[in-house]
């Protein structure tokens, strides 16, 4: 918990990267350092997911999640942040709404942090779908890195006109507690935990793309093996 700002002083910088994790992989943490340098965070929560309502019944056991995200976030010491990971939604009851978590956060963290919700390309381009999307802006910004191929005319009407009237540089991100979105384009990382698991499930190799804690701790626990009746 930051201290309490004196009148004059900056705003103390949160960035919050949430997900699900199923496995956190080296696009995470590209997007969690980019963050870190260009926003100048001074500390960075990771939230695994405790129920993803829009992803079903079909997901990694949220203690396995976590354990991984813990292991991915290890990576990052020695940057400026701090680093830490949360359980707030693994032992929330109930499906995991990101407009839960962040009202939570800025009741922790007070009105006048700075707020940052860390998301990349894909994450923005289903905003819409989001529960209470449009209340996200009363509490953080939205920091999104996108990926090669990725254009702003793909995002739905609604995310478009709020990027219109929100979009701001990293000055303004940091300068005020929340409601403004702020778009990167040079992160060249096109990574899905998807597509890792899918790969994970055919016998191929992945460790060139996941966190080396990571790697292993999914090789030790038997997660994402090959489906039946494939190498």
């Amino acid at each position: 918990m930051p201290a309490a700002a004196g009148k004059d002083a900056r705003p103390y910088r949160l960035g919050i990267l949430g997900g699900t994790f199923d496995p956190p992989h080296l696009g995470h943490l590209a997007l969690a350092s980019l963050c870190i340098d260009h926003l100048a965070l001074d500390e960075l929560v990771w939230i695994p997911t405790g129920q993803s309502w829009q992803k079903g019944a079909d997901v990694t056991p949220a203690a396995d999640r976590f354990a991984m995200t813990e292991l991915a976030a290890a990576a990052l010491a020695g940057t400026p942040a701090k680093i830490r990971v949360s359980r707030m939604e693994v032992d929330r009851e109930g499906p995991s709404y990101t407009i839960d978590t962040v009202r939570q956060l800025r009741d922790e963290y007070g009105p006048q942090a700075s707020l940052c919700w860390l998301m990349g390309a894909d994450q923005l381009l289903r905003l819409h779908t989001w529960h209470g999307w449009q209340q996200l802006f009363a509490h953080v910004h939205l920091c999104t890195a996108t990926r090669p191929g990725f254009a702003l005319s793909e995002l739905e009407g609604p995310v478009r006109e709020a990027l219109a009237t929100r979009q701001a540089d990293t000055h303004l991100i940091q300068c005020s507690p929340s409601g403004r979105m702020w778009i990167d384009q040079t992160l060249a990382v096109d990574l899905s935990s998807t597509g890792l698991r899918q790969r994970l499930a055919s016998g191929l190799p992945a460790d060139d793309q996941l966190p080396a804690g990571v790697a292993h701790y999914i090789a030790s626990q038997g997660l994402y093996r090959p489906t039946s009746g494939q190498a």
